[in-house]
């Protein structure tokens, strides 16, 4: 049981490290020019709210098997009110971030599939 409850959780640390190693990196190479503080206060609540929707992904993944698609599309409408909201302002920076939730949502889909095939296999060799 503690391991159907950490799995979700390492697995959201992993993926939320990763997608801000990927921004931060992405950011360095090619650097906002004009700062502005409004931005980076969408910036700061997309991220939050990215990473209680990845939280309550993970955990839907790990006990439940029905509706992934739709549950994953409706979270990453939620994750992407506010870079659309924004969208005007800086359209490219935006339009990264709806694409990191994406990415975010989707690597989650695949990890879960990837586990129920391992998971088969090992149970198949006993």
């Amino acid at each position: 049981m503690i391991r159907k409850i950490l799995s979700p959780i390492i697995i959201s640390v992993i993926q939320i490290v990763v997608l801000v190693i990927i921004h931060d990196s992405l950011n360095h190479f090619y650097p906002i020019q004009h700062r502005s503080v409004g931005f980076g206060l969408t910036l700061f609540l997309t991220g939050i709210i990215f990473i209680l929707c990845i939280l309550a992904f993970n955990f839907y993944l790990e006990f439940f098997k029905r509706n992934l698609y739709w549950i994953a599309f409706w979270l990453l409408i939620l994750t992407s009110i506010l870079p659309l909201s924004a969208f005007n302002e800086r359209p490219l920076r935006s339009s990264f971030l709806i694409l990191l939730a994406l990415f975010g949502f989707l690597s989650s889909l695949i990890l879960s599939k990837w586990r129920m095939k391992i998971n088969i296999k090992t149970e198949t060799n006993f």
